[in-house]
């Protein structure tokens, strides 16, 4: 009987043990499940340095451009993707308005604000890129893009910039030395928005400028 009594007790001290572990595991789970639900979903967030063109600084007041351009002789099939490109990108700006003049020479677009009172006129120029390293490239397919901005009523060149286009597979690498030198772009659509938007800033720092002026 005695012995009956000793195995209860150390039964019953078993199951006690065992209670006080079960307990304690639960109490631990609860602990980090309460840890899980407090973590914050996370939340996606565009790049700190992307600009667009809606959240880049904006004309104050609507703005016309009179846009022409001058091909190559060869008038490559990237000029005309370039160009549609520049346009498109300065249309998506906010108070911007590209008008087409079509194809002309730089002097021409000159001539042709100086008969405007408002309006600038924009040529996009493109030559083509047969040089590397004093090597003569036959049949290149690169492009130096640049941009030329002449005033209203005086035809005065206000602004221009330059772009080169390295089509893939060239077989060459032009040193742009970035950041003072100008950008190599390796698709045509790039290059034309990076035309644009070189003018784009140009166009809201002349504005500031303006307004602050005396």
């Amino acid at each position: 009987m005695l012995i009956t009594h000793q195995r209860i007790r150390k039964a019953a001290a078993v199951l006690l043990v065992m209670f006080v572990f079960c307990a304690s595991l639960c109490a631990q789970s609860g602990r980090h499940g309460e840890k899980l639900t407090a973590v914050p979903a996370p939340v996606d967030t565009p790049a700190a340095n992307s600009v667009t063109p809606s959240s880049a600084a904006r004309l104050p007041e609507k703005t016309q451009l009179l846009v022409a351009r001058q091909t190559t002789h060869k008038h490559l099939r990237t000029e005309d993707v370039v160009f549609a490109s520049f346009v498109k990108r300065l249309n998506e700006y906010t108070n911007v308005e590209c008008l087409p003049l079509g194809d002309m020479k730089q002097s021409q677009a000159a001539a042709r604000a100086k008969t405007e009172t408002v309006r600038p006129v924009v040529i996009v120029t493109f030559d083509i890129d047969s040089y590397a390293g004093g090597t003569i490239i036959l049949n290149s397919q690169d492009l130096e893009i640049e941009y030329f901005l002449f005033a209203p009523r005086s035809g005065k060149k206000q602004t221009q910039g330059k772009v080169y286009f390295q089509s893939v597979g060239s077989g060459r690498l032009r040193k742009s030395n970035w950041p003072n030198g100008t950008p190599v772009k390796m698709t045509p659509e790039d290059a034309g928005i990076e035309a644009a938007e070189s003018l784009y800033q140009w166009l809201v720092f002349a504005a500031a400028t303006r307004k602050t002026s005396p």
